[in-house]
């Protein structure tokens, strides 16, 4: 069973998000900040990481660079989504990032954002 972690302020989007991935069999975490967000990550250590952009204490490049510096959490794939409006350079900034692997809008097709999420998991072993 593929293991979720989504880190984002925002709960109605991330209990939606959440609850289409259960659905989907995933086992979902969520955090509500970019700190809890690291702090899961590290314990978790996920197939993938749903992050938003914009979140109270730390933010999504933070947490992007902090799972960077962690032997464990350094090659798990993030998936960026923002409800703020994002431009080109917002975007470039992110993909940057070695473990950021995709940066899309929250108003995103769930079924989208699925098939992306599918072709970042790990081979099934």
């Amino acid at each position: 069973m593929p293991q979720m972690l989504i880190i984002d302020d925002n709960v109605e989007f991330r209990t939606m998000v959440s609850d289409y991935f259960t659905d989907l069999g995933f086992a979902v975490e969520i955090a509500n900040d970019g700190r809890e967000g690291l702090s899961k990550a590290k314990l978790i250590k996920p197939d993938i990481i749903l992050c938003d952009v914009m979140m109270p204490d730390i933010g999504g490049i933070e947490v992007i660079r902090g799972l960077q510096t962690d032997d464990d959490t350094r090659a798990i794939p993030v998936l960026v989504i923002t409800g703020t409006f994002f431009d080109k350079d917002m975007s470039d900034l992110f993909r940057q990032e070695s473990n950021c692997r995709e940066f899309m809008s929250k108003t995103v097709e769930l079924s989208y954002l699925q098939k992306k999420v599918e072709a970042l998991l790990p081979p099934k072993k």
